[in-house]
């Protein structure tokens, strides 16, 4: 059975954690001004601010980081700075056992998405793919989703993609987030558990053909064969000119052509202007364009 963390209410203290790449202390400062603006308490990561090369800290300090923040009694939830490069380096030396029995909200995404389906699937941890601390300021909507959500589960939460790439319905468990990170883990002991799932994939930047490579590259691993359905992100940023250009959409059509469950494109979360927060570990159904959750993302509170 999942554990769910508990909601977040104004007062509490939110805790942030630089697990990848090193931070900007003024986007970082910026960020946490929005959060104590909502009514949260801010608690920084000892290794945030820190620099090793292009990471936030060493690995030991920022592993270090993350069991700190699930050991703290008053940290209800944990919001990751930034994305970049290095959470993968962490998986290997996590505690699944601290954070199991001290469920607490994490939030992130991008390269975070290799903690939150780790935690979903060692620690049987509902997390969340949503803003990081970085990205508050220039967001707002998307900090006003991320803190309703958080509030109280959103029970009943529904969101339309624009795009039918294949009609149908199916339910599953949500899992998923950055398809580069994805793509990663694939052939470790941390690749994503997809049989009879919902798969979430978005990415950022990235050219129509290297999302072809990378769809072929998840299909020859079976990543596919026996998935309830996918959902595909905004895909922000995700085009190359060409003699004729091709479109990732495009792409994604082709990669789909003959599958045989639902899937949509579109889903405004993770990089660009995406202002769902997803909880990750939920199940949840997938009805032609329209993602629903089918139970709350948060535990009940007496």
């Amino acid at each position: 059975m999942m554990r769910k963390p508990a909601p977040l209410r104004r007062g509490d203290v939110v805790g942030v954690i630089a697990p990848a790449a090193a931070v900007d202390e003024t986007f970082v400062r910026a960020g946490v001004q929005v959060l104590e603006a909502a009514g949260f308490r801010v608690r920084l990561g000892t290794a945030v601010l820190k620099k090793a090369g292009y990471l936030a800290g060493t690995d030991r300090e920022r592993v270090a980081d993350i069991h700190d923040m699930f050991r703290d009694p008053e940290v209800t939830a944990i919001i990751a700075a930034r994305g970049g490069y290095g959470s993968g380096r962490l998986l290997s030396q996590l505690d699944l056992s601290l954070i199991r029995h001290h469920p607490k909200i994490v939030v992130g995404h991008s390269d975070i998405t290799f903690l939150l389906n780790d935690f979903v699937q060692r620690a049987e941890l509902v997390t969340f793919h949503g803003p990081m601390v970085n990205g508050l300021p220039q967001r707002p909507a998307a900090t006003d989703f991320l803190c309703r959500l958080l509030g109280n589960g959103r029970q009943g939460w529904s969101e339309a993609a624009p795009v039918v790439i294949r009609p149908g319905t199916a339910e599953g468990l949500l899992v998923g987030g950055c398809l580069s990170i994805v793509v990663a883990m694939l052939g470790t002991p941390y690749a994503i558990e997809t049989r009879g799932r919902l798969l979430f994939l978005e990415d950022v930047n990235e050219k129509p053909f290297r999302i072809d490579r990378m769809l072929m590259q998840l299909r020859y691993a079976g990543v596919f064969d026996d998935v309830a359905g996918v959902i595909f992100g905004e895909m922000d940023g995700c085009v190359a000119p060409g003699n004729p250009p091709v479109s990732v959409r495009e792409v994604i059509d082709a990669a789909f052509a003959s599958a045989p469950y639902p899937v949509a494109f579109g889903l405004p979360s993770g990089h660009g202007a995406g202002t769902l927060t997803l909880p990750l570990g939920v199940r949840a159904r997938l009805a032609d364009e329209r993602l629903t959750l089918l139970e709350p993302s948060l535990a009940e509170q007496c």
